[in-house]
């Protein structure tokens, strides 16, 4: 019998990329949400659903007998605050709640670039926690509660910290994940907004290197610890970022926006060791290459731009 995983929140780039590997790997994927994925109809059990219609669902989601569930649903906006945080906190708390009891491993997909505060040095696991956005605040909530859930229900976990993924299916439009904006601005010729300096130092990873090491994490039976960063541990600037995909699009022009911003966190890389430690060795996809491959994508399919 094929194993079950239950995606929650599938439909966006990290799920869609987790989505594509489980079937790879001959995996029963599950996906609860209110969008269905595109490109997996038929491939799929698809359960179009709120949050808040967990009790409903519940002992459908019971009897599929899942294996583990991979949190990915976030109802915070990266860059603004809200004025109604409790309340989607106790939604996304009431979900996590009865989900746990549906499974018999809980994965929350938390943050790694708004969890930490800013730092020269690596980011490790075992650090205090510090956020400057309701978007963080509630990864550092929700951490809390699903280890709670966990030792209260008896149940396995695992609390996963991303740094900054790019790659295949992020959309070039959106207000997060600066590869993916600066290849979209640069293609329509619109100007490049760089807030702050520019100088301000990011952990990015290609899409298929975390997805890679989230896997071999993932079939690791009793993991040692519960929390894992995932990011490449090096750091490049905005600036530096964008000589990038400048170097793969030269034929493009582009314009420059400083926009001041004291609020920026100046520098975030989180340190791999925990992980790699309990893996093994990885060979990351370097950026240049990550980039390429991004590109080369986007052009071979143009309707996910």
């Amino acid at each position: 019998m094929k194993k079950k995983i239950l995606i929650l929140g599938g439909a966006g780039f990290i799920g869609v990329n987790l989505i594509e590997h489980f079937l790879n790997k001959n995996y029963d994927v599950v996906v609860y949400g209110r969008t269905l994925p595109l490109g997996f109809e038929g491939k799929i059990i698809f359960i179009e659903a709120r949050l808040s219609d967990v009790i409903e669902k519940k002992d459908y989601l019971r009897s599929l007998k899942i294996d583990s569930a991979i949190y990915l649903i976030n109802t915070f906006p990266v860059n603004s605050n809200v004025s109604d945080y409790e309340f989607l906190l106790e939604q996304n708390k009431n979900l996590i709640n009865n989900i746990f009891d549906v499974v018999e491993r809980f994965i929350f997909i938390s943050s790694g670039g708004r969890v930490y505060k800013s730092s020269n040095r690596p980011h490790h696991e075992n650090e205090k926690l510090t956020a400057i956005c309701d978007y963080g605040k509630s990864k550092i909530a929700l951490e809390q509660f699903v280890s709670s859930c966990a030792n209260h229900k008896n149940k396995k976990h695992l609390i996963i910290r991303p740094s900054n993924p790019y790659g295949p299916h992020q959309k070039l439009t959106g207000n997060q994940g600066l590869i993916a904006v600066l290849i979209g601005r640069i293609l329509t010729g619109e100007p490049i907004e760089v807030w702050g300096s520019g100088l301000e130092v990011r952990d990015y990873i290609y899409i298929k290197d975390f997805v890679g090491i989230f896997y071999s994490l993932y079939c690791i039976e009793t993991p040692k610890y519960d929390v894992y960063n995932i990011g490449s541990c090096a750091g490049e600037s905005t600036l530096s970022i964008l000589d990038a995909v400048r170097l793969q699009l030269p034929k493009h022009e582009i314009q420059i926006k400083y926009i001041a911003n004291n609020q920026i966190i100046k520098s975030n890389i989180l340190c791999n060791k925990r992980v790699l430690d309990e893996i093994g060795n990885f060979t990351y996809t370097n950026l240049s290459s990550g980039i390429a491959q991004f590109i080369e994508w986007l052009h071979a399919t143009p309707h996910n731009k």
